[in-house]
């Protein structure tokens, strides 16, 4: 899935990470196609924005322990009936084919405002 961008029946855009947009809630859940058994990081439409703005402006660099990369970034972990994680845990490739989707504007219409 590195580096191809496609949007499928359910609403999820791969572009590197898997992103897919709740309207109803506005919560945009990630999740790394890697390690589809960790689950989603949900995370408010408002920091999302932040974060797609952080990222085109080269000020969000995620954690880095050898070949992991660790995106924290999940504001609504903890809201609801169930529980999700905060962070996503990627590798570069699919990290950087990401940015490169963010920078190009492939979520901007995931975007307050």
């Amino acid at each position: 899935m590195m580096g191809r961008e496609t949007s499928n029946p359910i609403g999820v855009i791969c572009a590197g990470l898997e992103i897919q947009y709740q309207h109803r809630g506005q919560v945009v859940y990630v999740r790394t196609p890697a390690d589809a058994d960790h689950g989603w990081m949900r995370v408010s439409l408002a920091r999302w924005s932040r974060f797609l703005g952080a990222i085109k402006a080269g000020a969000f660099i995620p954690q880095q322990e050898g070949d992991e990369l660790t995106v924290a970034i999940g504001d609504l972990a903890h809201v609801g009936i169930v529980k999700f994680s905060s962070y996503v845990v990627t590798d570069r490739n699919t990290w950087d084919a990401f940015v490169q989707a963010a920078k190009s504007g492939g979520f901007d219409h995931l975007t307050e405002g």
